[in-house]
């Protein structure tokens, strides 16, 4: 009689559980570990010496004040009437710009300029067009929207100078933020 071959029984499912978990395991924690991504660090900016410049040049820079815990100022930009400014191009008129991130990471900017207020409104707007207007305690701002619906801001023209705030956001957080701005050196 011939020796019978002796099979192997097929392995208990657990078996191959546990050996699909050994070799899924390290490559599920390398894949997440590798997914993390860190919050980039702010960089925060002292608008001090800007709003200084800008009063000394007698312009009344617009500067948000008793802004709530959390608020952190990550631009300052001064360029005077014929300097040239961020994009190398000289400025028509002085011009300032304060960014600022709030706790929850929405940028808010508030630009401001004494030159023809239509290109600043349509740059920082990104050619945005009209969308009523919001009153805010005396003063009436004229609202706008980027054609892609993202960007919102509401623009100032006063004393031949435009002030704009703008941000990614609804107009009830930028006209939130645009109650606590001030003019500083305004007489």
């Amino acid at each position: 009689m011939a020796a019978m071959a002796r099979t192997r029984p097929n392995p208990p499912v657990i078996h191959m559980i546990v050996a699909i978990v050994v070799v899924l395991a390290p490559a599920l924690l390398a894949v997440a570990w590798f997914q993390r991504v860190p919050d980039a660090p702010v960089a925060k900016v002292d608008p001090a010496p800007v709003i200084a410049a800008a009063q000394a040049a007698q312009f009344p820079i617009a500067v948000p004040s008793k802004l709530p815990e959390g608020w952190v100022c990550t631009r300052a930009r001064w360029t005077p009437l014929g300097k040239p400014g961020v994009s190398g191009a000289y400025a028509a008129g002085n011009t300032a710009g304060l960014g600022y991130l709030s706790p929850d990471r929405v940028y808010v900017a508030v630009d401001q300029s004494d030159a023809a207020p239509e290109v600043l409104i349509s740059d920082v707007t990104r050619r945005g067009r009209p969308d009523g207007t919001s009153s805010l305690g005396e003063r009436t701002w004229t609202r706008y929207v980027s054609d892609d619906g993202r960007t919102r801001a509401l623009a100032l023209i006063s004393d031949g100078r435009v002030t704009i705030v703008s941000a990614d956001t609804g107009y009830p957080a930028i006209e939130a933020f645009a109650t606590t701005l001030t003019w500083s050196g305004q007489a």
